[in-house]
């Protein structure tokens, strides 16, 4: 089995995935369609930090806004505030979150992975949290461009949300994304942002096989007139990886 893989992900969002599908194998190409950058402002992350005790939970529903809310922590030397008592609980939308997280000293909570794989990264998040009980207000660090489908679901039942900006995603030119769909046979798309940039850039006469990270991407990209022709079991390199097999067999 032969081809070429295209992953428009950054680099490192799903450690061991170039390795397994290397070993399937196929030949593998990396072209980050969206870079980050920090807030223009950080003010509103550093009060939400200083008045982190008010909150009953934090939530996060990526790698990305958890790293860089935990090294914020880091550069403003206020890591004491994660470990007064009675703080809030932390709430990862998977295991890649969670393990962005590090070590902290607040609780750390999860959906079950089935949730994750039927309802997406922000949904399973939000009924996991529901399901729990949180009362909030719920601090939510997300970027410049997200979905808004976790403080919806969360605001719906009546719970308060606060949202600050942790990063900026900057989408890279039609053309460059164009330029990486025509390397490959099938497209790694992780990102909603990303693919609708992808349907934007690639006439649809000639677009690879699409294979989206889960159900979020999944639906945007559909909405965007491009429809996956495969969508990830699992959030997870393994996943992705037997994704990818599979389109290629069929193809």
């Amino acid at each position: 089995m032969r081809g070429t893989v295209v992953v428009t992900a950054s680099a490192g969002t799903f450690p061991g995935l170039l390795e397994a599908l290397q070993a399937i194998p196929v030949a593998v190409e990396e072209h980050p369609l969206m870079s980050f950058a920090p807030p223009l402002d950080w003010r509103p992350v550093d009060a939400a930090l200083d008045g982190l005790g008010r909150y009953d939970a934090v939530a996060f529903t990526s790698p990305r806004s958890a790293r860089a809310f935990v090294d914020r922590i880091a550069a403003s030397g206020k890591q004491k505030l994660l470990e007064l008592p009675g703080g809030p609980a932390l709430w990862a939308g998977g295991a890649g979150t969670a393990a962005a997280l590090g070590d902290l000293s607040l609780p750390l909570h999860a959906p079950e992975g089935r949730l994750t794989g039927s309802l997406g990264t922000a949904g399973a998040l939000a009924r996991a949290m529901l399901d729990a009980g949180v009362r909030g207000p719920v601090l939510f660090p997300c970027g410049e461009i997200r979905r808004d489908e976790l403080p919806a679901r969360l605001r719906d039942e009546g719970i308060e949300v606060e949202e600050v900006i942790c990063y900026r995603s900057v989408l890279a030119g039609e053309v460059e994304a164009r330029r990486a769909a025509q390397r490959g046979q099938v497209v790694v798309v992780a990102s909603p942002s990303v693919a609708d940039l992808l349907a934007r850039s690639c006439p649809s006469g000639s677009r690879p096989a699409l294979l989206a990270v889960g159900p979020t991407t999944a639906a945007a990209a559909r909405a965007s007139g491009w429809p996956p022709a495969g969508v990830a079991a699992r959030p997870t390199a393994e996943a992705l990886a037997a994704g990818v097999r599979t389109l290629l067999s069929s193809r």
